[in-house]
């Protein structure tokens, strides 16, 4: 089977144009029969790279086929064999900057990669079997049984909540969980290891990702900030969260640091906790390095009486 190769889409906070509307779904990738079946239409027809899902269409991976679903503003869906999903709508909030995509899951085994630039917030819902798998910014990998109304669920970055509707169960970095329609959540369990590196792999076959914290490089090249540590970008009020500077480039050392958290507090140190109340706000990090060049990094930050993370 064919690698799936896919470059992650990095926006940065000026560029807003395409962070206004919801993001378009496409077929990027796929390998061997994959169909599709347009909202309202009662045959299925080959799919063809390229192809866009609008609400209601279906797309299905046959025997050894498999499939890569990409969204404009960075998420990505990869479709195993004999796996069916339907698009049920992918919409954007502009006041709250969320945008919100919903899967249902007919049968078989996905891995997502949950995930928006870091100026915008993602509510990525997978329905299947009475259950609802939501992820804020996670990579995490799903398998249905529509006969058992079985699922199995894998975290690799981030949270997974899982909702029944009356039970909620959150699946942490490097844990898994065993789900079925109508039976209390048991708990959750450490990941098999060798789970682990294949989806691992996975990830990094399908390209970087907006989640994880970069290493900052060795010194030389052009000088350049990341804000780091951030486990969730949105959180119920009052909400605590951990940043840190990552510097990439130039001198390799930080003379100054500046902090604004956009609540009119601010903060001097390379890595910093900083306690939010209920609203949206734009973290700005300013840094010069012994060179004196001088980066800006950003980050929204998003508090919620109840955001269900």
């Amino acid at each position: 089977m064919m690698k799936f190769l896919a470059i992650a889409v990095f926006v940065l906070w000026s560029v807003v144009a395409s962070a206004e509307d919801a993001s378009i779904v496409r077929l990027s990738q796929s390998d061997g029969s994959v169909e599709i079946r347009k909202s309202g239409a009662k045959d299925w027809k080959p799919a063809k790279e390229g192809d866009t899902l609008e609400r209601g269409d279906r797309i299905a991976t046959r025997d050894k086929s498999a499939a890569l679903l990409s969204w404009t503003n960075g998420s990505m869906a990869k479709l195993y064999p004999n796996t069916e999903i339907e698009l049920a709508g992918v919409s954007f909030d502009l006041e709250k900057k969320l945008e919100q995509t919903i899967l249902d899951m007919v049968r078989g085994r996905m891995f997502v990669k949950a995930q928006v630039p870091e100026h915008l917030f993602a509510d990525y819902r997978v329905r299947m079997g009475g259950l609802a798998m939501r992820a804020q910014g996670a990579e995490f990998a799903l398998t249905f049984d529509p006969e058992k109304q079985t699922t199995m669920a894998w975290s690799i970055l981030g949270r997974v909540v899982a909702d029944s509707g009356t039970q909620i169960l959150r699946i942490d970095e490097g844990s898994q969980a065993t789900l079925q329609a109508g039976v209390i959540p048991g708990g959750t369990a450490v990941m098999d290891d060798k789970i682990k590196q294949s989806l691992t792999k996975v990830s990094r076959e399908l390209g970087g990702s907006l989640l994880i914290d970069e290493v900052g490089a060795a010194a030389g090249g052009k000088f350049s900030l990341k804000i780091g540590g951030v486990i969730s970008r949105r959180g119920n009020a009052p909400y605590k969260v951990n940043m840190k500077a990552l510097p990439k480039g130039g001198s390799g050392k930080l003379k100054s640091v500046s902090w604004e958290f956009g609540d009119g507090e601010s903060a001097t140190t390379k890595e910093v906790e900083h306690t939010f109340t209920q609203g949206l706000y734009v973290v700005i990090l300013r840094a010069e390095d012994d060179n004196g060049e001088k980066a800006t990094a950003q980050t929204a930050i998003s508090v919620e009486a109840d955001c269900g993370c």
